[in-house]
């Protein structure tokens, strides 16, 4: 075999640049977590890798959280035992982005799509976002998700045409029930707060 082009060897050199490894690191104490922090940077530096100074940080669960993989995670006081328990949410970051997504599928340009279309093309959005978001203490936030669909639903049908000033409330949640869009929270499927 000849060597290989230099269009390859530029791509393999790209490739070799581009790693990203994230991961949490969980300590009983600062002083603990000071160390292993130290430790980490040794081992990242014998890889020739280092740690991203803006996303690289100690936090105490007690005080704040973080967010990892979409979630929120810090510990909270449980209401039954009084003790601090770790917790995690959908966080801020994926709310936003989930609300964004619906906004697109529910804004005025596409007042020319049926409501059905509209529906069928939330169903996955809320599926996917669901299956991904039911582990943990994300009810609140699956409820808040339910309402939001319901209310930009609501504000697309009665801004079609032929609908403004003819559709009533109770008209429009009798579709709601009837056009088979799904929840974000399923009562007994996903997991409840404490």
């Amino acid at each position: 075999m000849g060597k290989p082009a230099e269009t390859d060897r530029r791509h393999l050199k790209s490739l070799s640049h581009s790693f990203t490894l994230d991961f949490v690191v969980v300590c009983h104490g600062k002083i603990e977590a000071q160390k292993t922090m130290k430790i980490v940077q040794q081992i990242m530096a014998k890889l020739r890798l280092q740690l991203h100074p803006t996303k690289t940080r100690l936090v105490n669960l007690k005080q704040e959280g973080f967010e990892f993989l979409g979630f929120h995670f810090q510990k909270v006081v449980a209401k039954k035992s009084g003790k601090l328990v770790p917790l995690m949410w959908p966080g801020r970051k994926a709310m936003k982005t989930v609300r964004s997504q619906i906004r697109q599928l529910t804004d005025r340009s596409s007042l020319g799509v049926s409501m059905s279309e509209i529906v069928n093309k939330l169903n996955p959005v809320i599926r996917g976002w669901r299956n991904y978001f039911d582990i943990g203490h994300s009810m609140r936030q699956l409820r808040t998700l339910d309402r939001y669909v319901w209310f930009r639903l609501w504000k697309s049908a009665t801004a079609r045409h032929g609908f403004r000033g003819y559709l009533t409330l109770p008209e429009f949640k009798t579709w709601f029930t009837r056009s088979g869009v799904e929840c974000f929270y399923l009562p007994g499927i996903c997991v409840r707060t404490l």
